[in-house]
Order: structure tokens, then sequence, then C-alpha cells
């Protein structure tokens, strides 16, 4: 702080002191006696004032033709809805089952690849991609598989299923597959 002090100190002086050298000497300016007004400066003739008249600029109108421009509402990608011109087909016995069902649901678990996981907080979490490279989130008590599995936990190896399969028929089993995060 006594630096600082110190270097506005030397500025000031020196702004205030100047480079040195002779004081500029005081020029007189005549001053006109105190009792007289001065004359008044003769006036200027001014040049007449001429209103020149302009005519306004046309104003431009413009129309909007939307014809061959695209819609900038619209969506740039649209689905294509194919219209069957054939009567449905009947659908199997297990694909009519599985049409109100998330799409975790519909896969088997060959085809779901277990890419992340958060393991250390109080709800873990997973996450999974499908072949075309979707990505679902999953935690435990998650509904995944076509033979109706379940997440029952998540660790930092991977995650672990619990599903019921039919084994023969009116007896079912319940086996655990484990996703696992880094392939062995």
């Amino acid at each position: 702080m006594k630096g600082f002090g110190f270097i506005l100190l030397l500025s000031i002086t020196l702004v205030f002191g100047g480079c040195g050298g002779e004081a500029p000497k005081p020029t007189k300016v005549p001053m006109p006696p105190v009792g007289k007004k001065p004359a008044a400066p003769a006036p200027i003739p001014s040049p007449p004032i001429v209103e020149a008249k302009v005519p306004a600029p046309p104003v431009a109108t413009y129309t909007y033709d939307p014809k061959g421009k695209p819609d900038p509402f619209r969506p740039l990608v649209v689905e294509k809805v194919e219209t069957a011109a054939l009567p449905p087909k009947p659908k199997k016995v297990e694909e009519a089952s599985l049409e109100g069902v998330a799409p975790l649901e519909r896969m088997d678990l060959a085809q779901v690849k277990l890419v992340a996981v958060i393991w250390n907080i109080p709800e873990p979490k997973g996450m999974v991609e499908d072949g075309t490279g979707k990505g679902y989130i999953l935690s435990i008590g998650t509904p995944l598989g076509k033979h109706k599995g379940k997440v029952t936990q998540i660790t930092s190896k991977g995650v672990m299923i619990s599903e019921r399969h039919e084994t023969s028929p009116g007896k079912f089993k319940t086996r655990e597959v484990t996703l696992k995060l880094y392939p062995e």
C-alpha cells in the first residue's frame, strides 16, 4: 500500500510540476471602455428563403406469394405412412400380445447392448441401446425383454434382469440374465 501511495504522489508531482522551462507570457486583449457600448456589427443580408418542393418517394408495396416455397412451420423430415392396399394379415398370438407394450418389452435381451451405468447414487441407472442405436434409460423395476423380465439390480459391472420363461406347459422358471458393461 505504501508503494501505491508513493507512485500516486510521484505522478501528481509530475503532472502539476510540468517538465520545467519558462511559463508562457500573458497576452494583452483589448477591452472596450466601461461606459460605452460596443457598436453593433452591420447586419449581413441573408438570402431569401425559397421552399423547394421535393416529390415524395414512391411507396413500394410488397405482396407475399407462397407458391413454390416451403412451409416454414412443417417439419423437415416426415415419416411416410404406407397405406395397405391389401387387407391386414392375421397377426400371430405373440405379436398381438405385444401391441400395447413399451419398446423395451418388444425386444429380446440379445438385441440390446448395455452402454452406460450410474451406480453410486440412491437410484442407480443404466442405459441400453437397441440395434438401431436408440438409447433407453433403465432403473430398478423397468420391464425389459419379451419374457416379461424386470431389472432387479444395477451394479458397476452391469445390469441384472430377472426373467420368467416357460420350461414346459404350465411350468415357469425364473432365470437371471446379466447385461455386462464390459464384455470379458
